[in-house]
């Protein structure tokens, strides 16, 4: 069975029918720019790809759903008002290909998730929607954002495990001077939005994994891009060192 629709909890049933989107052609913002905020989104699946991180802006958005999935149809556009964990997504991507295509349906519950970037969950598979980093209720269409928020979305592997993984966060200064170490921490967040440090994260570029407090040097001799990953959790956000004149 394909985009499986049920969940173990409520709530979850409302993070997988009311999460995504649609391909560029079919979407219609239609907010001004000042009604629109910018804020952070993160699209990653269990096998540790992370398909889109990135930021855009976003406001009141007319989407047309374009596919018939979970039980949903094709239909009309519908709108959906101010800045939404929805519409964010619909704004990233626009700008990105790796978003697309994107895939939408419109179900009872709300708009339905269909496929993202060429992804689309199999089987047991669901799309796990998490607002600064903790669990949400409501799904993509209701979650509304403030400027700087962070929305999660993330390929579960099944929703027979109720223990979704903890999501991985990296922090590193923003520029360093040219052959210095830069020192960057790693945490992780429960679904609850807990967080803690992370000892054995592997950072890119750095020597060596994070301590017992989170804690890892990278030498930095250009502008780097850099990820920590551990085993069994939500890769984190990449982060960009530059170099300091």
């Amino acid at each position: 069975m394909t985009n499986r629709i049920a969940s173990p909890v409520p709530g979850i049933l409302l993070g997988l029918t009311l999460l995504l989107f649609v391909a560029a052609t079919v979407l219609a913002p239609a907010a001004s720019a000042a009604g629109k905020v910018q804020a952070n989104l993160r699209v990653v699946t269990w096998k540790g790809k992370i398909i889109f991180d990135g930021k855009a802006r976003t406001g009141t958005t007319s989407i047309k759903p374009n596919t018939e999935c979970l039980g949903g149809r094709v239909g009309p556009a519908r709108t959906v008002s101010g800045p939404t964990a929805l519409g964010l997504l619909v704004a990233a991507a626009k700008k990105s290909p790796a978003l697309r295509p994107l895939k939408l349906t419109d179900t009872d519950f709300g708009f339905g998730i269909c496929g993202i970037g060429g992804v689309a969950a199999q089987n047991e598979e669901w799309w796990l929607l998490r607002h600064n980093y903790k669990d949400s209720t409501t799904g993509a269409e209701l979650t509304t954002l403030k400027k700087n928020d962070t929305i999660l979305l993330y390929l579960a592997e099944s929703y027979m495990n109720p223990e979704n993984p903890d999501s991985l966060f990296l922090k590193a200064p923003a520029k360093v001077k040219k052959g210095k170490v830069a020192k960057v921490r790693v945490f992780k967040y429960t679904g609850a939005g807990k967080r803690s440090p992370v000892k054995g994260a592997k950072v890119k570029g750095a020597a060596k994994p994070t301590n017992a407090k989170g804690w890892a040097k990278i030498k930095i001799t250009k502008r780097t891009r850099t990820v920590a990953r551990l085993s069994g959790l939500i890769p984190s956000n990449r982060a960009v060192i530059g170099i300091r004149r």
